[in-house]
């Protein structure tokens, strides 16, 4: 079997594509990221091939990930300005560096390094997510998506103590169309009063 490279895999993203439509066609999906038929909201997948199925979304998304970094890579080897190509507020980094007593001068290359790693981080994560919740068949990123994304990933286990892990069963047992379904406790004495 001819395994695709990251080379084969990576695409401009600005790059235009011209696609043929044929009768017998699956519509066309436009995302960075490979999509297989279990991905796809219609697919329903049978018991005997549920192990498959949980495999190769594995491979998807650890093939994602890798061109992920791939692309940023390239990315940051092609920036001709690296010192004015940043996306966060270069100021407000600044000012938390220096909010540390022991931090008395930055460089002004460090909150430039500070803001890309920033992005970066934002970026992995925001697509760790989004893998939650292709997987869970929605089309919004939640914050238990955020969640299980941290929880999966050793590497991000130093955010666990600022995000709330809420399991998604218990944010659909709190929803208000939820409770009115729910058993009521029983009333105490003092209640009556």
């Amino acid at each position: 079997m001819n395994r695709p490279t990251l080379e084969r895999l990576t695409m401009d993203l600005n790059q235009s594509m011209e696609f043929t439509p044929s009768a017998t066609s699956s519509p066309q999906i436009h995302n960075f990221m490979p999509m297989t038929s279990f991905m796809l909201p219609f697919h329903q997948p049978s018991n005997e091939d549920g192990e498959e199925v949980k495999q190769s979304h594995l491979l998807v998304q650890k093939r994602s990930l890798e061109l992920f970094w791939y692309q940023q890579m390239l990315e940051i080897h092609n920036i001709s300005a690296f010192k004015s190509h940043h996306q966060l507020p270069l100021a407000r980094i600044k000012r938390i560096m220096k909010s540390d007593k022991d931090v008395k001068m930055i460089s002004a290359d460090t909150p430039i390094l500070f803001s890309k790693a920033c992005e970066l981080f934002i970026l992995e994560l925001t697509l760790r997510a989004w893998l939650h919740t292709e997987e869970d068949k929605r089309g919004t990123l939640q914050r238990c998506d955020v969640s299980k994304a941290i929880r999966q990933e050793e590497a991000l286990h130093f955010v666990l103590d600022v995000v709330p892990l809420i399991n998604h069963k218990e944010l659909v047992i709190r929803s208000p169309e939820a409770q009115q379904y729910m058993i009521k406790p029983p009333m105490s004495s003092h209640e009556f009063d």
